[in-house]
Protein backbone atom coordinates (compact mmCIF):
# COMPACT_ATOMS: atom_id res chain seq x y z
CA UNK A 1 0.00 0.00 0.00
CA UNK A 2 1.57 3.52 -1.05
CA UNK A 3 2.63 6.03 1.79
CA UNK A 4 -0.73 8.94 2.40
CA UNK A 5 2.19 11.12 2.91
CA UNK A 6 4.22 11.42 0.23
CA UNK A 7 8.15 12.90 0.38
CA UNK A 8 7.65 16.59 -0.46
CA UNK A 9 4.78 16.39 2.15
CA UNK A 10 6.71 15.00 4.30
CA UNK A 11 9.42 17.66 3.90
CA UNK A 12 6.84 20.57 4.37
CA UNK A 13 5.56 18.69 7.45
CA UNK A 14 9.14 18.73 8.70
CA UNK A 15 9.54 22.62 8.85
CA UNK A 16 8.18 23.24 11.60
CA UNK A 17 8.03 27.36 10.46
CA UNK A 18 4.87 26.02 7.91
CA UNK A 19 2.05 27.34 8.51
CA UNK A 20 0.22 24.36 9.34
CA UNK A 21 -3.68 23.99 10.47
CA UNK A 22 -5.58 21.55 12.16
CA UNK A 23 -9.39 21.08 11.74
CA UNK A 24 -11.63 19.33 14.18
CA UNK A 25 -15.46 18.62 14.60
CA UNK A 26 -17.33 18.67 17.61
CA UNK A 27 -20.13 15.81 17.62
CA UNK A 28 -22.36 18.47 15.89
CA UNK A 29 -20.54 18.89 12.97
CA UNK A 30 -19.43 22.43 14.11
CA UNK A 31 -15.70 22.97 12.74
CA UNK A 32 -12.98 24.55 15.06
CA UNK A 33 -9.59 25.33 13.20
CA UNK A 34 -6.36 26.43 14.86
CA UNK A 35 -2.34 26.61 13.74
CA UNK A 36 -0.76 23.96 15.07
CA UNK A 37 2.83 24.56 13.89
CA UNK A 38 4.11 21.61 15.59
CA UNK A 39 2.55 18.56 13.33
CA UNK A 40 5.32 16.83 12.06
CA UNK A 41 6.02 13.02 10.52
CA UNK A 42 6.46 10.64 13.34
CA UNK A 43 7.31 7.55 11.30
CA UNK A 44 5.60 7.02 7.06
CA UNK A 45 1.87 8.07 7.51
CA UNK A 46 2.43 8.42 11.41
CA UNK A 47 1.83 11.52 12.11
CA UNK A 48 2.39 13.81 15.75
CA UNK A 49 2.14 16.93 17.45
CA UNK A 50 2.69 18.78 20.78
CA UNK A 51 -0.43 19.60 23.22
CA UNK A 52 0.33 22.94 23.57
CA UNK A 53 -2.53 25.70 23.75
CA UNK A 54 -5.04 23.22 21.93
CA UNK A 55 -8.01 23.38 24.60
CA UNK A 56 -11.15 23.25 22.23
CA UNK A 57 -9.47 21.34 19.78
CA UNK A 58 -8.73 18.78 22.42
CA UNK A 59 -11.95 18.74 23.78
CA UNK A 60 -13.04 18.09 20.15
CA UNK A 61 -10.89 15.36 20.34
CA UNK A 62 -11.79 13.90 23.25
CA UNK A 63 -15.70 14.66 23.15
CA UNK A 64 -16.79 15.28 19.30
CA UNK A 65 -15.21 13.11 16.27
CA UNK A 66 -11.28 11.67 16.03
CA UNK A 67 -11.81 12.68 12.28
CA UNK A 68 -9.04 15.65 11.33
CA UNK A 69 -7.72 17.38 8.83
CA UNK A 70 -5.08 19.67 8.38
CA UNK A 71 -3.90 22.09 6.17
CA UNK A 72 -0.30 22.36 5.15
CA UNK A 73 1.09 25.13 3.94
CA UNK A 74 5.07 26.58 2.92
CA UNK A 75 6.89 29.95 2.45
CA UNK A 76 5.49 29.04 -1.76
CA UNK A 77 1.99 29.26 -0.99
CA UNK A 78 2.30 25.42 -1.73
CA UNK A 79 -0.77 23.65 0.12
CA UNK A 80 -2.14 19.86 0.65
CA UNK A 81 -4.70 18.98 2.69
CA UNK A 82 -4.13 15.80 4.85
CA UNK A 83 -7.48 14.03 6.40
CA UNK A 84 -6.20 11.28 9.42
CA UNK A 85 -7.94 9.87 12.05
CA UNK A 86 -6.69 10.59 15.83
CA UNK A 87 -5.74 8.33 17.60
CA UNK A 88 -4.78 9.41 21.43
CA UNK A 89 -2.58 11.97 23.34
CA UNK A 90 0.50 10.28 24.86
CA UNK A 91 2.96 10.80 27.83
CA UNK A 92 5.51 9.39 29.52
CA UNK A 93 6.41 6.96 26.19
CA UNK A 94 8.34 7.39 22.67
CA UNK A 95 6.27 9.80 21.39
CA UNK A 96 6.30 12.17 24.06
CA UNK A 97 9.78 11.74 23.76
CA UNK A 98 10.09 12.21 20.02
CA UNK A 99 8.28 15.50 20.68
CA UNK A 100 9.96 16.62 23.21
CA UNK A 101 13.22 16.28 21.34
CA UNK A 102 11.58 18.96 18.76
CA UNK A 103 13.25 22.34 17.91
CA UNK A 104 9.83 23.56 19.11
CA UNK A 105 9.87 22.00 22.66
CA UNK A 106 13.75 20.87 23.58
CA UNK A 107 15.03 24.46 23.20
CA UNK A 108 12.00 26.53 24.74
CA UNK A 109 12.08 27.17 28.63
CA UNK A 110 8.85 28.82 28.19
CA UNK A 111 6.43 26.40 26.57
CA UNK A 112 5.98 22.70 26.98
CA UNK A 113 3.84 20.27 25.81
CA UNK A 114 1.40 18.46 27.60
CA UNK A 115 1.35 15.71 25.75
CA UNK A 116 2.18 14.18 21.65
CA UNK A 117 -1.23 13.86 19.97
CA UNK A 118 -0.99 11.09 17.00
CA UNK A 119 -2.85 10.71 14.24
CA UNK A 120 -2.21 7.96 11.40
CA UNK A 121 -3.23 9.97 7.97
CA UNK A 122 -5.74 7.81 5.23
CA UNK A 123 -5.87 10.65 2.23
CA UNK A 124 -3.54 13.48 0.97
CA UNK A 125 -4.65 16.05 -1.57
CA UNK A 126 -2.60 16.51 -4.35
CA UNK A 127 -0.01 19.57 -3.99
CA UNK A 128 -1.98 23.21 -5.39
CA UNK A 129 0.25 26.16 -5.89
CA UNK A 130 -0.83 29.57 -5.33
CA UNK A 131 0.85 32.39 -7.44
CA UNK A 132 1.65 35.59 -5.84
CA UNK A 133 -0.05 37.19 -8.79
CA UNK A 134 -3.02 35.43 -8.37
CA UNK A 135 -3.19 36.21 -4.61
CA UNK A 136 -3.48 40.00 -5.36
CA UNK A 137 -5.89 39.39 -8.45
CA UNK A 138 -8.37 37.62 -6.12
CA UNK A 139 -7.63 40.48 -2.74
CA UNK A 140 -8.78 43.28 -5.72
CA UNK A 141 -11.45 41.34 -7.22
CA UNK A 142 -12.68 41.13 -3.43
CA UNK A 143 -12.80 44.02 -2.72
CA UNK A 144 -14.39 45.02 -5.43
CA UNK A 145 -17.25 42.99 -4.46
CA UNK A 146 -17.98 44.24 -0.93
CA UNK A 147 -21.34 46.03 -2.21
CA UNK A 148 -23.03 42.76 -2.62
CA UNK A 149 -23.10 41.66 0.98
CA UNK A 150 -26.09 42.51 2.73
CA UNK A 151 -25.84 44.25 6.06
CA UNK A 152 -26.99 44.08 9.21
CA UNK A 153 -25.72 44.70 13.15
CA UNK A 154 -25.40 42.05 15.26
CA UNK A 155 -24.80 41.70 19.37
CA UNK A 156 -22.32 39.15 18.62
CA UNK A 157 -19.12 38.01 16.20
CA UNK A 158 -18.20 41.46 15.53
CA UNK A 159 -14.15 42.21 14.50
CA UNK A 160 -12.69 43.93 17.06
CA UNK A 161 -11.04 46.86 15.27
CA UNK A 162 -6.83 45.16 15.49
CA UNK A 163 -8.89 41.91 13.44
CA UNK A 164 -10.40 44.09 11.16
CA UNK A 165 -7.58 45.55 10.01
CA UNK A 166 -5.74 42.30 10.09
CA UNK A 167 -8.50 40.39 7.81
CA UNK A 168 -7.91 43.57 5.56
CA UNK A 169 -4.65 42.87 4.50
CA UNK A 170 -3.36 40.79 1.50
CA UNK A 171 -0.30 39.55 3.24
CA UNK A 172 -2.66 37.63 6.18
CA UNK A 173 -3.14 33.47 5.89
CA UNK A 174 -6.85 32.96 5.87
CA UNK A 175 -7.68 29.24 5.63
CA UNK A 176 -11.52 28.24 5.75
CA UNK A 177 -12.65 24.73 7.08
CA UNK A 178 -15.81 22.71 6.97
CA UNK A 179 -17.10 19.95 7.79
CA UNK A 180 -16.92 17.53 4.48
CA UNK A 181 -20.05 15.06 3.32
CA UNK A 182 -17.39 12.24 3.62
CA UNK A 183 -17.28 12.65 7.53
CA UNK A 184 -13.85 14.54 7.39
CA UNK A 185 -13.52 18.33 8.20
CA UNK A 186 -11.87 19.86 5.07
CA UNK A 187 -10.42 23.15 4.51
CA UNK A 188 -8.49 25.63 1.87
CA UNK A 189 -6.53 29.00 1.93
CA UNK A 190 -8.83 32.16 0.94
CA UNK A 191 -6.64 34.56 0.45
CA UNK A 192 -9.38 36.67 -1.60
CA UNK A 193 -11.29 37.30 1.67
CA UNK A 194 -12.23 40.58 3.30
CA UNK A 195 -14.57 42.05 5.89
CA UNK A 196 -17.49 44.21 4.55
CA UNK A 197 -18.26 45.48 7.65
CA UNK A 198 -17.63 44.05 12.10
CA UNK A 199 -19.63 41.30 11.09
CA UNK A 200 -19.66 39.96 7.95
CA UNK A 201 -17.07 38.74 5.39
CA UNK A 202 -17.19 38.38 1.49
CA UNK A 203 -14.90 35.88 -0.24
CA UNK A 204 -13.88 34.62 -3.65
CA UNK A 205 -14.59 30.85 -4.60
CA UNK A 206 -12.23 30.36 -6.38
CA UNK A 207 -10.18 27.73 -4.85
CA UNK A 208 -13.07 26.33 -3.22
CA UNK A 209 -13.83 25.43 -6.48
CA UNK A 210 -10.25 24.12 -7.56
CA UNK A 211 -10.07 22.10 -5.06
CA UNK A 212 -13.31 20.17 -6.08
CA UNK A 213 -15.19 21.56 -2.52
CA UNK A 214 -18.92 22.72 -2.34
CA UNK A 215 -20.00 25.02 0.57
CA UNK A 216 -23.55 25.04 0.87
CA UNK A 217 -25.87 27.76 1.77
CA UNK A 218 -25.95 27.72 5.04
CA UNK A 219 -23.11 25.78 6.22
CA UNK A 220 -21.06 25.86 8.90
CA UNK A 221 -18.00 27.55 8.28
CA UNK A 222 -14.84 28.52 10.73
CA UNK A 223 -11.75 30.49 9.32
CA UNK A 224 -8.41 30.58 10.95
CA UNK A 225 -6.52 33.83 10.21
CA UNK A 226 -2.49 34.36 10.67
CA UNK A 227 -0.52 37.16 10.19
CA UNK A 228 3.15 38.08 10.32
CA UNK A 229 2.99 39.75 13.97
CA UNK A 230 2.65 37.14 14.55
CA UNK A 231 -1.15 36.62 15.75
CA UNK A 232 -3.75 34.31 15.57
CA UNK A 233 -7.32 34.81 15.03
CA UNK A 234 -10.43 32.40 14.99
CA UNK A 235 -14.28 33.36 13.74
CA UNK A 236 -16.81 31.26 13.12
CA UNK A 237 -20.09 31.99 10.96
CA UNK A 238 -22.52 30.87 8.24
CA UNK A 239 -21.68 30.85 4.95
CA UNK A 240 -24.17 32.20 2.22
CA UNK A 241 -24.04 32.15 -1.49
CA UNK A 242 -23.85 35.02 -3.61
CA UNK A 243 -23.59 33.12 -6.78
CA UNK A 244 -20.84 30.57 -8.38
CA UNK A 245 -17.62 33.29 -7.90
CA UNK A 246 -18.98 34.75 -4.52
CA UNK A 247 -19.77 34.38 -1.26
CA UNK A 248 -20.07 35.85 2.48
CA UNK A 249 -19.69 34.57 6.01
CA UNK A 250 -21.86 36.06 8.61
CA UNK A 251 -20.07 35.95 11.92
CA UNK A 252 -21.51 34.75 15.03
CA UNK A 253 -18.15 33.98 16.93
CA UNK A 254 -14.63 35.48 17.00
CA UNK A 255 -11.59 33.94 19.61
CA UNK A 256 -8.09 34.98 19.92
CA UNK A 257 -5.98 31.82 19.03
CA UNK A 258 -2.15 33.09 20.46
CA UNK A 259 -0.94 34.54 23.92
CA UNK A 260 -1.79 35.56 26.21
CA UNK A 261 -5.18 34.29 26.12
CA UNK A 262 -5.70 31.98 23.10
CA UNK A 263 -9.30 30.48 23.19
CA UNK A 264 -10.57 33.88 24.85
CA UNK A 265 -13.87 35.31 22.51
CA UNK A 266 -13.18 38.70 21.51
CA UNK A 267 -16.30 39.72 20.19
CA UNK A 268 -17.69 43.48 20.41
CA UNK A 269 -19.03 43.85 22.40
CA UNK A 270 -17.45 41.17 24.77
CA UNK A 271 -19.83 38.58 26.10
Amino acid sequence: MDNMINSELAEALKIFENPKFMITCDNAGEPNIVPVMSWTVYDNDTLIMGDFMICKTRQNLIDGSKKIGLMVLNMDLESWLVQADFENFHTNDEYYEFMAMTPLFRYNQYTNARSAGVAHAINSSAKFSISKVNVLLEFLKVKRAKGKVPLEESDAGNLPLNVFERFSKMAAIKVIAFYNEDGYPSAFPAFGMVPVSSNRLVMRRSEEKRRGFKLTDGQRVAISLVTLEPAAFQVKGTFREIDENLGYIILDRVYACSLPRPGVRVDIPLL
